[in-house]
């Protein structure tokens, strides 16, 4: 087997309004080896992680062949891997571990204020796609029936003729709002999915013009904003989210990508710049086009590594 590249770790950092930032490492995990982060869920009350760990250390060796033939041996650990949800306080310290029940391979979590979650995945046997409520400690509540059209037939796709692995359809995004969680298929054509912790699922399908589809949505506390495919402009849709009507449009000039925007605050588009171990705030207040969303004008004093 050819030997895995080696990743840079990376630590989820949070930046209150005030310029307080708490980091959410796994580190702090204690009892499980060989963590590896599938995704994560900010809210209000804190972070869930969805993690591959093992309870056990056991270490062997493995060996691999680099491309111009040489052998070699690198440590691994032969416990079997299982996934666990992990949670954090909104101050960065860890709360709980759970593992996550077998029904069904999880992507993706999200968290409602009343601590059920919800979770996207697929059925391992024929890789259709699962929603599904999951109790606070891990085990499947019910799962819900994802309406015609609101997502691919399957999960996971693969060219018959290839030799690599299957390949996943479209990235899965979840941002909550208002107690609810909108599910969105990016870069897709797929409608957004408004999810209540009762388990009701609404599409609301973005009335977009021809040929634009989402990137991404922006965390926000008012309406749905949303990035498009139109990279070269950068620009942000704000949508209803009762039925998905365009309200406004923004340019935001100063980053074209759109994708360092954080969220939207108050009607303020935050977002940040990185360099020298720090992290420098950025505040804009923006103006739907034709008069173009102007994003880091503003900034606020550098803020640190936490400790």
């Amino acid at each position: 087997m050819l030997r895995p590249p080696d990743f840079q770790g990376q630590i989820l950092t949070s930046v209150s309004t005030s310029r307080e930032a708490r980091a959410f490492e796994l580190s702090q995990v204690p009892e499980l080896f060989d963590l590896s982060e599938v995704s994560h869920y900010a809210s209000d009350s804190g972070v869930v992680f969805l993690v591959r760990a093992a309870h056990k250390n056991d270490q062997t060796k493995q060996g691999f062949v680099t491309s111009d033939g040489t052998r070699g041996e690198f440590p691994r650990n032969a416990t079997e891997h299982s996934f666990f949800i992990v949670t954090f306080d909104r101050a960065g310290k860890y709360t709980k571990t759970v593992q996550v029940e077998n029904s069904f391979r999880i992507l993706r979590l999200g968290a409602f204020p009343s601590g059920l979650l919800l979770a996207y995945g697929y059925a391992e046997e024929d890789s259709s796609p699962r929603l599904a409520l999951l109790k606070d400690d891990g085990t499947l509540l019910k799962f819900i029936q994802v309406p015609d059209g609101v997502a691919p037939q399957a999960a996971l796709a693969k060219d018959a003729k290839a030799k690599s692995a299957a390949r996943f359809i479209a990235p899965v995004q979840m941002v909550g709002r208002g107690g609810l969680i909108y599910l969105v298929q990016n870069k897709t054509s797929f409608p957004i999915l408004e999810v209540s912790e009762a388990g009701a699922a609404r599409p609301i399908g973005p009335q977009l013009p021809a040929g634009v589809q989402i990137n991404m949505l922006v965390s926000s506390d008012d309406d749905l904003y949303a990035r498009v495919g139109e990279t070269s402009e950068g620009s942000i849709y704000e949508l209803s989210s009762e039925d998905g009507t365009v309200i406004k449009r923004f340019e935001v000039v100063n980053d074209e990508s759109g994708a360092d925007i954080a969220c939207i605050h108050d009607g303020k588009f935050l977002s940040f710049e990185h360099g020298s171990g720090t992290l420098i705030p950025l505040v804009g207040t923006p103006e739907p086009v034709g008069a173009k969303a102007v994003v880091g004008p503003q900034k606020s004093k550098a803020i640190g590594p936490s400790n």
